[in-house]
């Protein structure tokens, strides 16, 4: 029946859930037992006096492991005897706990432990600091002696005496939690000792540890008014353990502490950052920077040692549990250091260089309101209306970023000295940053947007129409071969996985004749226009592309580019209407249209091959690094003279195999002609009319054609041979260097031989043949002689074959 009422009572009082396992109340006596929020079994048995509520009895308290809120105990085992009298308790026992053996007596008076004495021996530290809450980054023994049994009275005197002795670090735990490795031999100790005398406790006490010190001094503990005060000198080694990894480096301090009640001071200075910093924390705090220096507090955020300057400035709350307060901060003269730029991300920028930094807010209501100014003789940037909403952890501002030199900071652009370039937008940041601005100098709009997304994928995308091609290309680094206008779209739907889309359209696009004859050694200016779209996929892209110029159309289709390899691969059209406005750029003399389909790869060397059915018949060819092969198959010979610009003397059909190394500039041909005839013309007119027979009709069975090519000289045969006929170059030599054609020749039909020669140039040779050797022998032949003495009379006829052609 009364179990719901001990139950309440004990629940009020402990604070914790309880579960009354018995209760037994007889004239004089109780008995209870109970467990305390389904961990620790206490048992009771006492008499008691109901005039003025007497209790005198024992108990007993086991539990295998006690967690509260974080805060664990381990195994326990404690017995002993309490006596009260009113609101007066008097505790003695002894038993197990934190591992060691434990004898303590006490008096509870007015709330407060009074007549204290407490002996432990040999307590686990690690157990000690799990009690804490903390990790058990130590291991070692604790000794406790408290004696303190007239504690109350004006004049008692007593003491106490904590000590740690045989204690290390757990050394693999400091390195998985905080990445720091200490020395082989890391030992901790510690002492304190406390002395009463009357109302006041003298305290004293050293930690020692290759982590960190700390030294208690003037140090004292009211105990009617419950106010602890005192001095303290810190000196911590590493601050990735104490501020759990927020902060590194080493950190001293002294100053004053004061505990009142539930409020807790403390005050101190420090010099580790150079300057002074100064600090105040109570129900109100405040910070003053006095000539800090900059390149020491980097370290402290796990920043590298970019800059250099001096601090200064104060943050102030006016009441830290509501966070309200404000700050002001500002650099002068400070400077960037040019060489950890170069290190930690290529960039050059000068060595002599000045910045200042100034920041000031307010805090209201946990949010945070303030204005950043970022000046420099390299940029300059703004943060205006940044708001920080410190219970949600979200910030907001708008920013405006200006560099005055694009060049000091993006050292391989091309672009000029002093040219600016700007972006201005909004930031927003909370788990995720989302960046989102226009850019200046790049074009009318430039607009972009970034998503770092938590949980997700991160976002990117860039919408830009008429964005200056020049711009870009000199940002990167590329020289500027090109000017112009471009409709630019990007949009990255992951971008850790390199995931997107992308297009491209230029209209107006003007190559630049002097960057081109830099690339090519020509100097080549034309407009251009430029249609490209695809996609992101991993480490490839995949794309296709349509180029229009006034020399060629190109079509690259299905091309991928792999960015991790560095390697590309296309399928490629290009169409070329006239290849005569090629010749002032590939410095060969060409005619004609023609089209070119195939599939282009280049990783480590550039492979191509293709083919063009433009000059009848097919054309295969593969170019492998600087070998370029091809297969010539039913191309009639007149379009092969046609495109090379030489007279068309000749008819056939052409079957054969070319090399050329591009660079050294020489090669073979051999071709196999057939259906081999020397076209008609004025020439084979005057032959017709010596021999009676038109060389124009006759078709060689066989002819073969050679070419040596070696840089600007060509040197080729050519046999034909019939039935009854035969024509013969042995000795043709082309030369580019001083634009002349040579070649001796040799026509055979029966019995009757023809020689001739051919001189001028490749585009205009003249052809002429030997007429006097074939007048010599035409009038030699009885048949002849006798018609020209019965025409001419017989003294005549002998004149005339008298006479030396």
């Amino acid at each position: 029946m009364l179990k719901p009422y001990v139950k309440e009572a004990l629940e009020e009082e402990i604070g914790l859930p309880v579960e009354v396992k018995s209760f037994k109340l007889e004239y004089g006596t109780v008995r209870l037992t109970f467990v305390i929020d389904g961990q620790a079994l206490v048992e009771t048995a006492s008499h008691y006096g109901v005039w003025g509520f007497s209790l005198d009895g024992i108990y007993k308290v086991t539990a295998k492991k006690f967690d509260y809120e974080g805060l664990i105990l381990g195994e326990a085992d404690l017995k002993g005897n309490f006596k009260r009298e009113g609101k007066e308790i008097d505790v003695t026992g002894q038993g197990l706990a934190l591992g060691a053996k434990i004898d303590y007596s006490f008096k509870i008076m007015d709330d407060v432990a009074q007549k204290i004495i407490l002996k432990m021996k040999d307590a686990r530290l690690e157990q000690i600091l799990t009690l804490l809450g903390k990790p058990a980054l130590a291991h070692g023994k604790v000794d406790i002696d408290v004696n303190m049994p007239d504690i109350g009275n004006g004049k008692a005197e007593g003491q106490g005496q904590l000590l740690l002795h045989q204690a290390s670090f757990d050394r693999a735990l400091v390195k998985q939690l905080y990445g720091y490795t200490l020395p082989a031999k890391s030992e901790i100790s510690a002492k304190a000792e406390a002395k009463l005398q009357g109302n006041f406790v003298g305290i004293t006490g050293e930690v020692e540890s290759d982590l960190f010190s700390v030294l208690l001094k003037d140090t004292r503990f009211d105990i009617a008014s419950k106010i602890f005060m005192g001095k303290y000198v810190l000196d911590v080694k590493e601050l990735r353990i104490v501020t759990k990894n927020k902060l590194t480096g080493a950190f001293k301090a002294q100053g004053d502490m004061k505990l009142e009640g539930k409020q807790f001071f403390v005050a101190g200075k420090s010099s580790s950052f150079g300057g002074e910093l100064g600090f105040s924390v109570g129900k109100n705090a405040k910070i003053t920077l006095q000539e800090i220096s900059l390149e020491k507090m980097l370290p402290l955020f796990r920043q590298p040692v970019y800059a250099k300057g001096k601090v200064n400035g104060t943050v102030s709350m006016d009441d830290i549990s509501a966070k309200s307060g404000e700050y002001d901060l500002y650099i002068d003269k400070g400077s960037l250091i040019s060489k950890t730029f170069a290190q930690k991300w290529g960039s050059k920028i000068p060595v002599k260089n000045q910045f200042s930094f100034t920041s000031k807010g307010k805090i209201d209501k946990q949010k945070l309101r303030a204005n950043v100014t970022l000046l420099s003789t390299l940029t300059e940037l703004k943060l205006s209306s940044l708001s920080y909403d410190l219970k949600d952890k979200m910030l907001i501002s708008e920013y405006d970023l200006l560099l005055h030199d694009v060049k000091a900071l993006l050292p391989k652009s091309k672009t000029k000295r002093g040219e600016t370039f700007g972006a201005k937008g909004k930031l927003q940041f909370r788990d995720t940053l989302i960046i989102s601005g226009e850019t200046k100098g790049l074009g009318k709009k430039v607009a972009f947007r970034y998503d770092s997304k938590k949980h997700g994928n991160k976002k990117a995308e860039l919408n830009a129409p008429q964005i200056l091609v020049e711009k870009v290309l000199a940002l990167m680094g590329v020289p500027v071969y090109i000017k112009g206008t471009m409709d630019a779209k990007v949009i990255m739907t992951d971008v850790k996985a390199k995931e997107g889309t992308f297009s491209l359209k230029g209209t107006k696009l003007v190559t630049q004749s002097s960057a081109m004859k830099k690339w090519m050694g020509k100097a080549l200016k034309m407009k251009v226009k430029l249609e490209s779209s695809g996609t992101f996929e991993k480490e490839k892209v995949y794309m296709t592309t349509k180029l229009r110029t006034p020399l060629a159309n190109i079509d690259l289709n299905t091309m991928v580019y792999d960015q991790k390899k560095k390697s590309v691969k296309s399928a490629y059209r290009i169409d070329i209407p006239e290849l005569k406005k090629l010749q002032p750029y590939i410095d060969k003399k060409l005619y004609g249209p023609i089209v070119l389909k195939g599939v282009f790869s280049k990783e480590k060397k550039l492979k191509l091959t293709g083919n063009t059915t433009s000059l009848g018949g097919k054309i295969n060819y593969s170019l492998h690094g600087k070998e370029l092969r091809s297969t010539i198959t039913a191309v009639p010979l007149l379009n092969i003279l046609g495109l090379l610009g030489h007279k068309k003397f000749f008819l056939g059909q052409a079957y054969g195999k070319g090399t050329y190394n591009i660079k050294q500039k020489s090669g073979v041909v051999d071709l196999d002609i057939r259906s081999f005839q020397i076209k008609p013309s004025s020439l084979t007119q005057t032959v017709k009319m010596f021999l009676g027979k038109d060389p124009a009709r006759i078709i060689f069975s066989s002819s073969k054609f050679h070419a040596d090519i070696k840089k600007k000289v060509t040197r080729y045969t050519l046999r034909a041979q019939g039935s009854h006929s035969s024509f013969e170059i042995l000795n043709g030599s082309i030369d580019k260097r001083s634009d002349t054609h040579k070649a001796n020749f040799t026509f055979v039909y029966e019995k009757y031989t023809i020689h001739g020669k051919i001189r001028g140039s490749a585009d205009n040779p003249k052809v002429t043949i030997d007429t006097s050797a074939l007048l010599k022998e035409q009038l030699s032949n009885e048949k002849v002689q006798k018609k020209l003495e019965k025409a001419l009379g017989s003294k005549a006829a002998k004149f005339l074959k008298g006479l030396n052609f």
